[in-house]
């Protein structure tokens, strides 16, 4: 029979650590896991805004208005106004499409084809308007500006459904008509070389007495209409000037330039973070340029009552291109173009001329989707 004994007692709780005076008897707060700097990039807003970085100085006219019309080119394929790239429309078959179609097509092609030959005299134009204004604000020294051009998709300027802000940090100031210093110092190393040769190559040596008596015995003869000279001889397709390897190896580089930096854009846009294209429905698409009232060029029209919406949409660009939060409701996309040394901004002048406003490009572009 088994014998039933006492229980034994359950063991005594844990003493309790004493606590300081004052301190509190909530737990430590725990530490929010450490994320690297890839995770952080992922969460951060993606800015509309893509940077392109040159390693240049200064940007000039002609790299400047290439960048202008592809970024044009490009925001027109990518917000859907036209349904393949301009290169591209330019090769489709014409047998192949609707004559309606077909229209759209000619007029559009044409339409920016004299948009990008007047690209290339604006930003000729805006460097000799900024320079001027430097040069009234006691800031001749001053080597490079900033250009800013809008791209508008939508039915009007008010009512515009995308904006695309173009920005050139270091375009080149330039009075159109004047000479550089070492433009001038190589023509007249060139002038001093050419005299040089002349007067070698003038000396010829004198004619003996024996010939001269020989061409007086010979009766004199009039020469024949076939073997007449003229009086004034047309340059022959040789003769180039002093200046012609010169300017024939500028315009090489310069080829070479544009067709390197216009596909550095595109790399750049194909490669950002944000993504510019958006289905939107055919529509017109406005060019607008700030500049000074001084400011003169054919193919544009000053607007002076777009500068308030215009100017709030540079300001939300300038924002998302700097990561500040966007204070507008708008969305404003861009591009923005570097050099190695930012340009600083012309101070506020009395002078009217000097009043920087927006002007919109005279012509007309309007996309289709048939094709």
């Amino acid at each position: 029979m088994p014998v039933v004994g006492p229980a034994l007692p359950p063991p005594p709780p844990p003493a309790a650590i004493p606590q300081p005076p004052g301190s509190s008897k909530t737990s430590a707060p725990t530490m929010p896991p450490i994320r690297d700097a890839e995770e952080q990039r992922q969460d951060a807003p993606e800015s509309p805004v893509i940077t392109l970085s040159l390693p240049l100085d200064s940007l000039s006219a002609a790299l400047s208005s290439a960048l202008a019309a592809a970024l044009v080119s490009h925001t027109l394929f990518l917000k859907s106004q036209i349904p393949f790239p301009v290169v591209q429309l330019s090769r489709l078959p014409s047998a192949k499409s609707a004559p309606r179609a077909l229209k759209l097509r000619n007029e559009l092609l044409s339409s920016f084809d004299t948009l990008s030959s007047h690209l290339d005299t604006t930003f000729s134009a805006l460097s000799t308007a900024l320079a001027l204004s430097r040069r009234n604000q006691a800031q001749a020294d001053a080597s490079t500006c900033r250009a800013e051009l809008a791209i508008l998709v939508g039915p009007s300027i008010a009512s515009a459904k995308a904006r695309v802000v173009f920005v050139v940090d270091g375009l080149a100031l330039r009075v159109w008509g004047e000479r550089d210093d070492a433009d001038e110092e190589d023509s007249d190393e060139d002038s001093e070389g050419s005299e040089e040769e002349d007067s070698d190559g003038g000396s010829e040596p004198p004619e003996s007495d024996s010939e001269d008596e020989e061409e007086d015995k010979q009766p004199s003869r009039s020469p024949s209409p076939s073997t007449e000279q003229p009086l004034s001889q047309p340059p022959t397709p040789t003769s180039r000037g002093p200046h012609a390897p010169r300017q024939l190896e500028t315009e090489i580089d310069s080829l070479q330039s544009i067709q390197r930096v216009t596909r550095q854009l595109a790399q750049a846009m194909a490669g950002a973070d944000c993504d510019l294209a958006e289905e939107l429905s055919p529509t017109q698409t406005h060019i607008l340029l700030h500049a000074p009232r001084r400011f003169k060029h054919p193919a544009w029209i000053p607007r002076q009552n777009a500068s308030s919406a215009m100017q709030k949409a540079l300001d939300t660009f300038w924002d998302e291109a700097n990561g500040k939060k966007r204070t507008s409701k708008q969305k404003v996309e861009g591009v923005w173009v570097r050099c190695r040394a930012e340009s600083s901004l012309a101070p506020q002048s009395s002078d009217e001329e000097d009043e920087m406003i927006w002007w919109s490009w005279d012509g007309k572009i309007v996309g289709f989707s048939e094709w």
